[in-house]
């Protein structure tokens, strides 16, 4: 069994391959107990061609290519992946991000040394053609995450998460975020680790802008595909706004509301039909 299995789901992203992969190749823990799955989603550009020759260079324990016909989101292509996985540790690698050379190592050590939890998250560098800004996450809060996504998509965690049975859904462009309330849902825990350790390159066709033009469904759908982990009142939001109703609101980008923003934005529409009616 490897210690770390790295799933990278990939479609025409090919031209991003040296950096990837030239990343995993700078790890100071090494590949030696280290499984690749790569899953290609239908790719129409070389981004075969390119794993299979750094499959040729990389010493890891192993490294897997799978061919999909085309799914076209990044989240079943995971989950193609990870049931693949071996690894006592999983986790999922964007093929446009880069791995710091610590983050094997600082992950695997924190998990090692807190055996309570689930999986372990670091900072990342933020990185625009114009910039490179470190971002800074959050400690994590089961509270904070029915709000906002505070687990970004690189997070190390044990496989019993996994086994537990969270998926990445089709239904919701926030996938990831999905994923993450499924792991806390069943009671998993993460710790932060406070240090940039990746870099999240941003660039015209990441997924993630396509699901900001999706913001309000998504994350309608993120509470109704989890109403146990959400609040009643935050729940009726996410029925009424897929119903079309006029006070469910999309709030903002990001941001699932709480219960009492949902109860501020009823009062206010109550109040406007009120006045409009002269009582």
């Amino acid at each position: 069994m490897p210690v770390l299995s790295v799933v990278i789901p990939s479609h025409d992203y090919g031209r991003f391959s040296d950096r990837l992969f030239g990343s995993l190749a700078a790890q100071t823990a090494g590949l030696d107990d280290v499984e690749i799955i790569f899953v290609d989603d239908a790719s129409g550009d070389d981004s075969v061609d390119r794993a299979e020759q750094w499959a040729g260079r990389l010493c890891c324990e192993r490294f897997v290519i799978e061919r999909l016909e085309h799914v076209g989101r990044p989240g079943p292509v995971r989950n193609h992946g990870l049931a693949l996985a071996r690894g006592r540790y999983l986790f999922c690698l964007d093929p446009d991000d880069a791995l710091l050379p610590d983050f094997m190592a600082r992950c695997i050590t924190a998990l090692d040394a807190n055996p309570g939890i689930a999986g372990v998250y670091p900072d990342y560098f933020e990185c625009t053609p114009e910039e490179r800004r470190e971002t800074r996450l959050p400690d994590f809060n089961q509270g904070l995450l029915r709000m906002q996504n505070i687990l970004p998509p690189p997070t190390v965690y044990r496989r019993e998460v996994w086994e537990a049975g969270a998926r990445y859904p089709a239904n919701t462009d926030y996938e990831d975020w999905d994923y993450w309330v499924q792991c806390v849902a069943a009671g998993a825990r993460f710790l932060h680790i406070p240090a940039p350790l990746y870099e999240y390159h941003f660039h015209g066709d990441n997924f993630s802008y396509q699901a900001r033009e999706h913001d309000g469904p998504a994350k309608a759908a993120i509470v109704l595909n989890n109403p146990g982990f959400f609040h009643p009142v935050v729940v009726q939001w996410a029925e009424d706004f897929q119903r079309g109703r006029i006070y469910a609101q999309p709030f903002t980008r990001g941001h699932i509301p709480s219960p009492d923003d949902v109860r501020e934005l009823l009062k206010t529409v109550e109040d406007k039909v009120l006045s409009v009616s002269g009582f």
